[in-house]
């Protein structure tokens, strides 16, 4: 399952308790600022509603006492009537103590309250915690036949022989050879009922650049808050009904210019 369908798989859910299989640090990464984005409309309601659990300093796990806290000052307030994100980017950090204490409270988790732990090695949880999630695994955004993007382009192309190769070409080549391009004439080519297929060759080609920019600490966050706000916004079109060749168009446009000014 791709991210975004994790994280809209999870919304539709009453409660629960998350664990999520992932690759690499900058999934958990997305993953974190989609349930954000997703889940809360307001920056208050992101402070007051979401709690991401972190070693406290100078410690290389999560000590029973933070979990302890989280029960008392986090999960018994709810004064907005919001739904509570409980975030974790690796459950290995916890202790046995931790884990221990985590376990009377995942028991019964109270309605519109989301338990979301990530992990890049199930092996190592315990049985008693596997038993209890709802065990997720994410998949490679770009498949292992698509290695770059002249294998995008060219796996696009084969799977949709219903669209001409150069409508598809507009808006991969200017990412092959990152030049700049005019996406609002590309996408005026797609019918709006294809809409779906230029939105998955955006997350294919961002996805691809994350892996390529880790290194890029810059352009490599800039691309992670773009993925949050493509999500959102795909996600609030499709609700309402509004999804137009401008607004993928615009975000087209964004990353392009940005891996032309960062990436080279």
């Amino acid at each position: 399952m791709q991210i975004d369908k994790v994280v809209s798989f999870i919304k539709s859910q009453k409660n629960g308790f998350f664990l999520i299989e992932i690759k690499t640090d900058y999934q958990s990464e997305i993953i974190e600022n989609s349930l954000k984005e997703i889940f809360f409309q307001k920056q208050y309601e992101v402070d007051t509603s979401f709690f991401s659990i972190k070693p406290e300093e100078a410690s290389k796990s999560i000590s029973i006492e933070q979990i302890r806290k989280l029960k008392k000052e986090f999960l018994h307030t709810n004064v907005l009537d919001l739904s509570k994100i409980i975030f974790l980017n690796e459950i290995n950090l916890l202790n046995n103590n931790s884990i221990n204490a985590l376990l009377k409270i995942i028991e019964e988790v109270p309605q519109k309250t989301y338990f979301i732990f990530c992990s890049q090695n199930l092996l190592k949880v315990p049985d008693t915690i596997l038993s209890r999630a709802r065990i997720i695994r994410i998949e490679e955004t770009i498949s292992n036949t698509t290695t770059n993007l002249k294998d995008l382009l060219n796996t696009t192309v084969d799977h949709n022989q219903n669209i001409s190769d150069d409508i598809i070409s507009s808006i991969i080549d200017p990412f092959i050879n990152l030049k700049t391009s005019d996406f609002f004439e590309s996408m005026k080519l797609f019918d709006k009922n294809n809409l779906n297929l230029p939105s998955e060759i955006f997350l294919k080609v961002l996805s691809f650049y994350l892996n390529q920019s880790l290194n890029n600490q810059k352009l490599f966050r800039y691309l992670i808050k773009l993925h949050s706000d493509f999500i959102y916004d795909l996600d609030e079109s499709i609700k309402f009904n509004t999804l137009t060749n401008d607004l993928i168009a615009i975000y087209f446009t964004r990353l392009n210019s940005n891996l032309i000014k960062y990436g080279k």
